[in-house]
């Protein structure tokens, strides 16, 4: 994945050279004198104002707007009074920004005039010095002085440029007006000094307001007002010849998330003043588009400095159709000449950056880059005859025309090369793609050939084993060299040789492989055969996903389509058990025909239910009846035009006006769910007697799991306070309950890794003389004869009872989920939270359903199990408030006991990753129950079919596998082994449609997105199966410990 991944999402080819004032295409001698580089300079100064997230219909005012449930309409008055009476003086336009719309991106756009690329959104939260040519850069060369206040990020981008600054943290998404405040008490006074020549303030509360509440909360009123009380008073202090811009760097949607491409995430504002006049045209009513790379050599030529060498954006032509220095009026002529002149420079300035780009990158189409090229000559052939005959004629109307045609014409060429850019911005290597997912497909036979193979707890490892594991290492490690050392070269082909060998080697020992011993593997269990209906089923569900990638339209309802494929793979078993009890005689709880009186029919209800055909039907309908309710906590996405925004996926806050009842609603159903999780879970402890005792493991799971509900619980409702009053409280008053859980959840899975067991033994006074046992003597089968004698002998004194210990390693895995479960609701937030008990219904469901399979002396078939169980959480991670898209992505998972000003963001990331994939995690515990729930015979099937007391004597659990370490870790190591087959699958999938698509219209939107997503699922599905196989060692080896001690003191 790393290897394909630093082919495809590589940046783009950035050319390291910067503008000067010393260019043939620009005249000094020009009337304006020293006053400009490359231009005359209209203004002195500029003020400017970047408000967060500023969306376009926040600043636009709407004349027909009457209704006051959206709180964001018309509250920035004082813009539309200055458009209104000082029509020459004020322009406003919509600002349309490039995606991805994250922050630092946007910033980066905003000052050097570039496109971002898909990968640099990575980067959003690691700002790094900007090196590539800006207009702070040329501003600061041209001895103009520079202040900034607000957002901190613009101090990791330009260190070190500021005359003077006020930074503030920009992280904490839930503060609405630290930096706000901030900024307010020091804008007018160092506006009023005379020590500068261009203030930027960047204001984060509408950002913030929005990823807080959403826009359509009554905090967004207060944010926006807030704001234009701030431009009134930046106006009052400003000289005649400043320059205000004020803008969105994006906007946000109806969530009040941004990041991606959608309408409302594009679409800010840009409002332009000074109170001296900038055009000759009035604001119309009529929307102007002009796109954020547009404010880059507007601003430039407007202070009179050059414009950044890498800019692809359009002087805005509105700006340049009067100039403070006309002493003879203004005319028609000279206001379309001057427009002109600016879109010139501009178009020269990006003629040549395309000429140093075309010399470092040759993926420049070469028919394009001559036929832009007679563009600019022709135009400038033509700006030539049009100065003459001004000359020669004066300024007449067919003047007029021609230099309206010439504006055109630059029009045309800039935007031509933008769009051309726009097309091959990112080069992909092929080579590293190819070879990624060459690695990956090597990997998908490897997992598969292990697999058939099974081989070391029985003989000697066969030596094709050792063979494929050689050439294995040495193809990873010629395969990583050549991709991150060489790149593209004739060596490559030497990899592509080397890989192509050992695919069909593998393909040839997967095939031809023979079964010599028995011992190794039974043919009934053979997961790899495809003759029974359950494997075909799943096989052929596998490659339906697998196909589905390459469609756009599935990955965009793909929680549709895995509903669809999960609920009919559960049908799926429900009828292959009904076929098999049909075909019994005597079903399993009814009486056998001679016992019955013939002559007698009555209708016995229990043994209706009872019956293994209905028992199996009511396990299946309440599975899939889960899997269907969990939709309800489906997010939105874009491309999705008719879907709703979900109730449960408002933050609590954010519940106001009309939805002010379902508020309390909602918390109280939220927290009922989660006792409801945790009780569930601790009456099957209870049950299985695993709660017994005082091991560090019992006791946390006793009292601390109940102690971080109820602390979860109270966080909740506090995220439910107004904001005023939540934002008023002691910082440590709003992050101590969650803390308190982290602490409570962190030291319960301390103890389960230090004690996993959950087994207590009551003491006798009369010890059964047990002599110690070796491990590979049968323990179990003794020490329950033991007890037996005992009970048979009738003695005064009762034997010793080990409470818990047939399900030792469950334990361990219920344990574990349940302190993981509160964790991860408190994560998720009170709305979504009810979808993680969705989740155990539906897991708890499958379980089930696979145990009365195999009570049907079904052997088990891991690979259609862990297709199922890998559908599922495929499923729940859209179904627990997620898509596969930068927008979804709960940010605010982050300041769930932490205010927000980090250090590092090794905290931050964990908890948004966890946030992300919450189901990854969850399904990651419980997959390996697939092996030993069916072992403890379930809770409903051991509640409806009772056992004889013959039967629960002998019943040993799973503690059974302990008495055979070596089917143990063969079991673990199929599932496992399983595991990471569908999810490279889904990788596989996800890498090649990503291959294919790499030119493709919504590449960047869909196709790029959904691989990103992809790969770190799979990274955290495989991390955490590799804890639980660590955590299931350890019960191992804690078993050890505890037989031996039990044989001693025996």
């Amino acid at each position: 994945m790393f290897i394909f991944a630093k082919g495809f999402l590589l940046k783009r080819v950035v050319v390291d050279r910067n503008s000067t004032c010393s260019v043939e295409f620009s005249h000094r001698s020009d009337l304006h004198g020293g006053k400009g580089c490359w231009m005359h300079g209209s203004f002195k100064k500029a003020i400017i104002i970047v408000i967060d997230a500023l969306r376009y219909d926040f600043i636009k005012y709407d004349e027909n707007f009457v209704n006051e449930s959206l709180p964001y309409k018309n509250k920035l008055l004082f813009v539309n009074q200055l458009l209104l009476t000082k029509p020459f003086n004020s322009k406003l336009y919509r600002f349309l920004a490039d995606p991805p719309t994250t922050t630092l991106q946007r910033l980066k756009g905003l000052t050097t005039g570039s496109l971002p690329t898909f990968v640099d959104a990575s980067a959003n939260f690691a700002s790094s010095e900007i090196t590539e040519d800006n207009f702070v850069d040329q501003m600061i060369k041209q001895g103009k002085t520079l202040k900034f206040l607000g957002d901190d990020t613009w101090m990791g981008l330009y260190p070190g440029r500021f005359y003077r600054s006020f930074p503030f943290p920009s992280f904490n998404v839930k503060d609405l007006h630290t930096v706000d405040n901030g900024i307010l008490e020091n804008l007018i006074p160092e506006l009023r000094k005379k020590d500068w020549d261009i203030t930027i303030a960047h204001f984060l509360g509408v950002d913030h307001c929005g990823h807080r509440y959403g826009p359509m909360h009554p905090a967004m009123a207060e944010k926006l007002s807030q704001m234009n009380e701030m431009i009134r008073n930046v106006t009052r202090v400003m000289d005649g010849d400043t320059v205000l811009f004020v803008f969105g760097d994006h906007g946000m949607t109806g969530s009040g998330d941004h990041g991606g491409d959608s309408k409302d995430e594009l679409e800010a504002g840009l409002f332009v003043y000074s109170p001296s006049q900038i055009t000759s045209f009035p604001t119309k009513d009529v929307i102007q588009d002009v796109q954020q790379t547009d404010l880059v050599p507007s601003i430039s030529l407007l202070l009179g400095v050059p414009i950044p060498f890498s800019n692809l954006g359009h002087a805005i032509t509105d700006l340049f159709t009067f100039c403070p220095s006309w002493k003879s009026g203004s005319t028609v002529i000279k206001q379309v000449f001057h427009s002109v002149k600016a879109l010139r420079l501009n178009a020269h300035q990006i003629s040549l950056y395309i000429q140093e780009y075309y010399k470092h990158s040759s993926d420049f189409p070469i028919n394009k880059y001559y036929e832009l090229g007679h563009i600019l000559s022709s135009a400038e052939n033509e700006l030539q005859a049009a100065l003459t005959a001004m000359v020669k004629d004066g300024e007449t109307r067919k003047l007029e025309e021609k230099l309206v045609n010439l504006r055109s014409k630059y029009t045309k060429y800039i935007t031509e090369v933008r769009k051309i850019c726009q097309s091959i911005w990112a080069k992909f290597d092929l080579t590293s793609i190819t070879i990624g997912i060459m690695t990956i497909f090597i990997a998908l036979l490897i997992n598969i050939y292990c697999i058939r193979v099974s081989y070391w707890w029985k003989v000697d490892v066969p030596s094709t084993s050792i063979v494929v594991i050689l050439i294995t290492i040495v193809y990873t490690a010629f395969a990583a060299f050549q991709s991150f050392f060489i790149g593209e070269s004739l060596t490559a082909f030497m990899v592509y040789l080397l890989g192509g060998f050992l695919i069909i080697g593998l393909c040839v020992l997967i095939i031809k492989f023979q079964v010599k011993n028995p011992l190794i593997i039974q043919k009934e269990n053979n997961i790899f055969t495809v003759s029974n209906f359950e494997t075909s089923v799943s096989l052929l569900g596998c490659i339906l996903y697998f196909l589905s990638y390459f469609s756009n339209s599935f990955v965009v309802n793909e929680d549709v389509v895995i509903l669809f494929l999960a609920q009919t793979l559960v049908w799926m078993y429900c009828i292959s058990i009904v076929l098999d009890s049909l075909k019994l005689t005597e079903p399993a709880g009814l009486e056998p025909k001679n016992k019955r009186h013939k002559g007698t029919k009555t209708f016995d209800i229990m043994r209706f239910f009872t019956h293994p055909t209905m028992l199996v039907f009511i396990v299946t309908l309440f599975t899939s009846v889960s899997l269907r309710l969990s939709t309800v906590f489906a997010a939105c996405r874009e491309e999705k035009w008719n879907c709703d925004l979900s109730v449960f996926l408002l933050p609590l806050g954010n519940l106001v006006n009309q939805l002010q009842s379902y508020k309390n609603m909602r918390y109280f159903f939220s927290v009922a769910c989660l006792v409801l999780l945790t009780f569930i879970t601790r009456q099957w402890m209870k049950h299985y007697g695993n709660l017994n005792g005082a091991s560090i493991s019992v006791l946390c799971a006793r009292y601390f799991c109940p102690i971080a509900v109820v602390c979860c619980s109270l966080h909740w409702a506090l995220q439910g306070l107004p904001p005023k009053i939540l934002d008023n409280m002691p910082v440590w008053q709003q992050v101590f309950l969650p803390r308190i859980v982290y602490i409570l959840v962190l030291v319960t899975l301390f103890c389960i890794a230090f004690n996993p067991l959950c087994v207590f033994i009551k003491p006798s006074a009369e010890l059964s003389s047990l002599q110690a046992l070796d491990r590979d003597k049968s323990a179990v089968p003794y020490l329950f004869t033991k007890l037996k004698e005992k009970l048979e002998e009738k003695a005064k004194e009762k034997p010793q009872v080990a409470y818990g210990l047939a399900t030792s390693y469950t334990a361990a895995i219920v344990c574990t989920v349940t302190a993981m479960s509160i964790l991860l609701s408190m994560l998720l937030g009170d709305g979504p939270s009810p979808s993680l008990l969705l989740a155990l219904f539906s897991a708890g469901g499958f379980l089930e359903i696979i145990t009365l399979r195999e009570k049907h002396s079904k052997p088990p078939s891991f690979l259609c199990y862990v297709v199922t169980f890998s559908m599922m959480t495929s499923l729940y991670f859209y179904n627990t408030g997620h898509q596969a898209t930068v927008p979804s992505i709960r940010f605010e998972a982050a300041f769930n006991g932490f205010h927000g000003d980090f250090d590092n963001k090794i905290i931050p990331g964990l908890l948004i990753h966890l946030n992300t994939f919450v189901a990854e995690v969850f399904f990651g515990i419980l997959s390996p129950l697939i092996i030993f729930w069916p072992l403890t015979e379930g809770i409903f099937v051991q509640w409806i079919l009772k056992k004889s007391k013959e039967q629960e004597q002998r019943w040993k659990g799973d503690f059974i596998l302990y008495e055979d370490g070596d089917t143990l870790r063969k079991l673990l190591f199929r599932l496992l082994s399983c595991i990471f087959i569908f999810h490279g699958i889904k990788i596989f999938g996800a890498t090649c449609a990503a291959c294919l698509h790499r030119r493709h219209l919504m590449v960047w939107k869909i196709f790029a997105p959904r691989f990103v997503f992809q790969a770190m699922s799979c990274f955290t599905m495989f991390g955490i199966s590799m804890l639980m196989y660590l955590l299931i060692m350890r019960v191992d080896k804690s078993l050890d410990v505890w037989v031996s001690k039990v044989s001693q003191t025996s």
